[in-house]
């Protein structure tokens, strides 16, 4: 079991605890936390996140990310990990 903290994503900050089996952006609507998504596909690039600690798999994508960001609908964590939304 894996905890997910959340800084201040929509206005919350909280944490979650989840077996790591979904995607992030799964997990997150599983617990209310509504982010941007499009496609979950990995394709438009709406559900970006700031990944602030932990490591993530991270499931190819057609978007170009920065250091440090990932995709919430390609992205299952593999540690307990620290996301915010991207400034």
């Amino acid at each position: 079991m894996f905890r997910i903290e959340i800084d201040n994503i929509n206005g919350k900050t909280e944490s979650l605890y989840i077996y790591g089996d979904r995607s992030i952006l799964a997990e997150l609507e599983q617990y209310n936390i509504l982010i941007n998504h499009s496609c979950r596909q990995g394709h438009c690039g709406s559900c970006i996140l700031q990944l602030l600690s932990g490591d993530v798999i991270h499931q190819d994508s057609l978007v170009p990310l920065s250091q440090g960001e990932i995709l919430a609908c390609r992205a299952t964590p593999i540690t307990d990990i620290k996301i915010s939304s991207r400034d």
